[in-house]
This record gives C-alpha cells, structure tokens and sequence, in this order.
C-alpha cells in the first residue's frame, strides 16, 4: 500500500485538513445527536455517537498518511524508563511450529510498559496474579501507549486482582518488509510471555490478555503452547480475549463493510484492509498455507485447550457474529471451558474504550463475570 499523503509536505497539509475539519464538525456532530433517536443506537450517549465519529476520523487519517502511531509508544517508553522493560529473544528452540525463524522473520527485542511498577523478580506471592496484554491495532497500528495501558491495568487490579500488568508492544506490519508479516507479531508475544515466565511468577497465575488483534496473537499463543507436544513453555491461568479478530481474510475491509453493524462501529474497513495486506503472508495475494492457517485465522479452527477461555465482544461491533461463533466452536471442544460475554450497546474493543465512552459500570458487569469463570477454574 503506497500513499501519497504518507509523504511531506501532503502529510503536513493532510493533518491541517483534518484538525479544520474537526472543529467544524464538532459542533453539528453536537446537534446531530442530540437527541436519543438521531444516534447510531438510541442507548447511546451523546459522548459515544460523537466519539464514535471522531475515532472513524483518527483511523482515516492513519490509513491515508500509514501513520501507525509507533512513534508515540516509543516516546512514552522513553518517559517512563522505571516501568519499561525490553524483553530479550528466547532460545530459538522455542520458536517452533509457525513460529520458526526463517530468513526473512527472526525473533526480535519487545518493549513495553509495567503497571503500576515492575515486579521484584522471584518475590511473588504464590497467589499474586501478573497480567500480560497484547494491544489491539489491525497489526498495523501502535496501542501501547501509557494512557492505554493504564485503563487496562487500571481494570485488571480493580476487578481481577491482578498485581502487576505488563503491555507490550510487538512489531508491527506496518513497518514494511517481509520481516515484519506473521509470524513476526506472535514470535514477539511468546518472546514477552517467556519473559514474564522468567521473573518467577507461577504459571497458573499469569492472565494472558488481548484485544482486537491483540487477541488473535493472544490466543494464536495459546494454539502454539498447546500444539507442543512437551510443552516447552507452561500454559498461564486464564486466556481473556477482548473482540478478537477471528476472521482474517484477504478480502477483509469489504467482508466487514457489508456487516448489519457497519453503523454502529468504531471500526473503519479500509483499516483492516491494510492490517490483512501488511499481515498475511504474500501480502494476502497468495493462499495461506495449511500450517499457518489456523494461527492466522481461527474461526472454524477450534482447537483443545486447558487453559480457562473468557471471551467477549460488544452487541454493537462488526466483529459480534464471528466472535460468538468462535466462542460456540471453542465451547464444544471436549473438555474445554469457554465463556462468551456481551455488552450489547458497546461497539469494538470494550476493555481500551470504556474509560473514554464512560462504560465504567458496563465493564464492571463483564469484569465481575470474568472473575468468577476464572476463579471456578482454580
């Protein structure tokens, strides 16, 4: 994908565009939705129907410029180096399967962030729970910044108990090149959730977290762990999975645009047709092999699994249908544990929205559900 207004000075002029264009849009958008049953849902606050509107403004402004905002998680690794960590490759025997390094894709250094502090390595408690997330983004754009961070942390110790949370920010496909389509992302996530593992936390204590695409590494991980005949890694405690995206096509920008909830997302097509490009091997112009499939695109993939599975997707996201019947696929594995939860006004990706969106006690219902999967699964 090649733009134009990726190069200066048309990005320079894009972005004066846009920031007119916003304030002048931001008070009809004001009077738009003023009233319940002008809103995208009439559930809907005022302050979501506009954010909403904002947010599509924001993604069309990365895909024209392929502006994928790494610029500004690395700054912020800068500004707090007390909770940055940068986890180290793993032995390469780790890196097996899918994962193997090839000449074009090699394991890499992961950066990320530590809330509130890192942990003192080998001074858990045998009860003390660490979360990992892995950021959502189409594979293409950053969310590791430190204001999203801390919403997610900010939720896993309030609601889950959760001590430590670490985000990391893996290689995005975006950056351009063979090197960094799949399996580069998920080479960076088993390198963090080994780093984790080594600080001396229990296993079974570990919540391996993700949303969006987040959660499609999040639970490709999980695939590879238990695809491993001897386990060469322990599985972690719990799996929590934020609107993953299960259905990674090379046609995925039109196949989303045609959903009945086109209308009520935040999500913008055009995003996931450069994540699909930048992501799949080949550039999505060629079949992705049998082996990588599954990995890439789990929907009617379900696989075995120890590891307690919470699943979740808003009501009004495009994602919904595919999310639910991967949850249903998962749940009818024998001897999985699986549960789907919803939030039918919420649109894509509660668990990095809901502070903006003022969904506070909508999480807080779906926290309270996942606390009690999970502790059953104890």
């Amino acid at each position: 994908m090649v733009s134009l207004l990726s190069r200066q000075p048309w990005k320079g002029l894009y972005v004066v565009f846009l920031v007119g264009k916003a304030i002048i849009r931001l008070p009809w958008l004001l009077m738009r939705y003023s009233l319940p049953s002008t809103r995208p849902l009439p559930e809907w606050s005022l302050r979501m129907s506009v954010i909403r509107d904002l947010v599509l403004q924001l993604h069309e402004y990365n895909v024209a410029t392929l502006s994928n905002d790494m610029a500004s998680v690395q700054a912020d690794h800068e500004r707090f180096p007390d909770r940055f960590a940068l986890a180290a490759p793993a032995d390469l025997h780790l890196y097996t399967g899918v994962l193997r390094p090839d000449a074009a894709t090699q394991p890499a250094a992961v950066g990320g962030l530590w809330y509130p502090s890192p942990p003192r390595a080998g001074a858990f408690a045998d009860d003390e729970k660490i979360a990992l997330h892995v950021p959502g983004g189409a594979f293409v754009l950053a969310f590791g910044q430190d204001m999203h961070g801390r919403d997610v942390a900010g939720a896993m110790a309030r609601h889950l108990g959760v001590s430590h949370t670490f985000v990391a920010q893996y290689r995005l496909s975006s950056a351009g090149g063979e090197d960094t389509r799949f399996p580069a992302a998920l080479q960076d996530i088993l390198t963090v959730y080994r780093y984790v593992l080594s600080l001396g936390v229990r296993p079974q204590n570990v919540l391996l977290s993700g949303d969006s695409a987040g959660g499609n590494l999040a639970l490709a991980l999980l695939r590879h762990l238990e695809a491993t005949e001897e386990p060469l890694l322990p599985r972690p405690g719990g799996v929590l999975l934020w609107s993953p995206w299960v259905r990674v096509t090379a046609s995925a920008g039109a196949e989303y645009a045609a959903s009945r909830r086109a209308g009520t997302d935040s999500m913008l097509f055009s995003l996931l047709q450069w994540g699909t490009e930048a992501y799949l091997p080949g550039g999505g112009k060629t079949p992705v092999a049998d082996e990588q499939l599954p990995y890439i695109s789990p929907l009617h993939h379900p696989f075995r699994t120890r590891v307690p599975l919470f699943i979740h997707a808003g009501g009004a996201e495009v994602f919904y249908d595919d999310v639910r019947a991967f949850a249903g696929q998962m749940a009818a594995v024998d001897g999985n544990r699986v549960r789907f939860a919803e939030t039918a006004i919420a649109g894509h990706d509660l668990i990095m929205s809901y502070a903006g969106l003022g969904l506070e006690a909508e999480l807080e219902v779906v926290m309270s559900d996942a606390r009690d999967f999970l502790s059953r699964a104890d």
